[in-house]
Parts: structure tokens; C-alpha cells; sequence
């Protein structure tokens, strides 16, 4: 009997979004930080500034989950929140002071998970499997760009 689905990119996709999700939940919380909040500091880290529409379109989250998320990071004093001088009705997030004195922390731990996962892989298998991976969320967002 074979078993669909077993061996598809998007299960163990999922199955890896899991497995991180337990990792940060066990890794974070020195940082004071839950997986909710993980990602947009990590978005800020690459970008200080984003507004908070950019920062719900690259997450792929809702505008909801995206305010509750900084809201949770501005209560930690690692962001702050402010309205756009042009647009009042666009708000940016800026790092404070406290992101930047954990950001080595918090790469260390993300970068930790990754050497976890390409343990036993070449230099040059982990650099074409991130290739791969860029293109298959390429392709994912071109696709779901008609939504």
C-alpha cells in the first residue's frame, strides 16, 4: 500500500516548522522572547524600521498577530512603535537599546538550530538545499500572489 504524502517537500517542511517551533519555545524564553515575537525581531535585526504592513506581508501573518507580536516586544522594551511623519496611518517599528544588546544571543541560538539540521551535510549540499529552498518559497509566493 503506498502512502501519499509521505514524501513531499511540504511535509517535512512542516514537520521541521514543528520541530523549530519546540526548539524556540526551549531556547527563547532566556530572551523572554516566544515564538510568536521570534520572527519580526529577526525581521528587524535584517531591517530596523519596517512598518508593520511590510513586516505582516514578509511574515505571511495577519495584521492582528503582527500587532500583538510588537506589541509583546515593545513591552519588553526591545521595539518601539511610531507613526509614519508622512502617513500617520502607517506605523514603523525601530529596535531599542535592549534588542540590540540580545541580537548576538538570539543569532546564536537561530544559527544553532541550523547547524542542528545540516549536521552530516557538505558545505556545498547545505548551500544547494538553501538554493533549493529559496527557489520553492519563490515559487510558493508567485503562486499564492493570486490570492
Amino acid at each position: 500500500m503506498q502512502l501519499k504524502g509521505r514524501r513531499t517537500p511540504a511535509r517535512f517542511i512542516t514537520l521541521l516548522f514543528r520541530m523549530f517551533t519546540v526548539y524556540l519555545n526551549q531556547e527563547m524564553p532566556k530572551l523572554k522572547i516566544g515564538t510568536g515575537q521570534y520572527i519580526f525581531l529577526a525581521e528587524l535585526f535584517d531591517e530596523d524600521g519596517r512598518s508593520q504592513d511590510d513586516l505582516t506581508r514578509s511574515t505571511y501573518l495577519n495584521k492582528a498577530n503582527t500587532a500583538r507580536a510588537l506589541k509583546k516586544l515593545e513591552d519588553l522594551g526591545y521595539v518601539r512603535r511610531a507613526s509614519d511623519s508622512n502617513d500617520h496611518r502607517v506605523k514603523h517599528a525601530y529596535l531599542e537599546p535592549a534588542a540590540r544588546e540580545i541580537e548576538e544571543e538570539f543569532w546564536k541560538i537561530i544559527l544553532k538550530w541550523s547547524e542542528i539540521l545540516s549536521r552530516d551535510l557538505s558545505k556545498k549540499r547545505q548551500q544547494q538545499l538553501l538554493t533549493d529552498l529559496e527557489k520553492m518559497a519563490d515559487n510558493a509566493f508567485a503562486y499564492l500572489k493570486r490570492y
